[in-house]
């Protein structure tokens, strides 16, 4: 059995990772930033799909307004997750910037992939093994971090 990267803890999520996981992690984060901030790679329309499909001035304008902002905020997100460097105890803000910078790269990798809404579609026999693994590996991650998250809520106060 797999041991947890990713478990309930006092005040957060403690994080786990290995050395060599955590290389794995840091190229793909820095491949991801690169792809963000060129924003010219098709692959990242997961990330930002249309507000407007149906009023391409309506759709523009709203570019305009949220891009640079949803940028900047994955690329904070981004800087959390390094600054963690896949060990640790997670904070809420870091619990959040971890799950949004693993789903986004996982939304990235689906997409390159053709994965679509069905995940098992990027299976064994796919031309691109190694960005498959890497996707599969990203989605373990992010639901042992949900998961772990969910976890570590405290219970709801009884209303009664």
């Amino acid at each position: 059995m797999t041991r947890p990267r990713f478990s309930p803890a006092d005040g957060g999520v403690a994080a786990e990772l290995t050395g060599e996981e955590w290389q794995a992690l840091a190229a793909a984060l820095d491949q991801f930033r690169e792809l963000l901030m060129m924003d010219s790679d098709p692959n990242l329309v997961r990330l930002e799909p249309p507000a407007r499909p149906d009023d391409p001035k309506a759709e523009q304008k709203y570019r305009e307004m949220v891009s640079d902002r949803l940028l900047q905020h994955r690329l904070e997100a981004i800087e959390l997750v390094e600054a963690g460097q896949g060990h640790g105890l997670l904070d809420d803000e870091a619990t959040a910037a971890w799950m949004q910078t693993l789903n986004g790269m996982r939304l990235y990798l689906g997409e390159r992939l053709g994965v679509g809404d069905d995940p098992d579609a990027a299976g064994e026999d796919h031309p691109d093994r190694p960005a498959v693994m890497l996707y599969q590996w990203i989605g373990w991650l992010l639901e042992q971090l949900i998961g772990a998250a969910s976890e570590s809520l405290d219970d709801p106060p009884d209303r009664t």
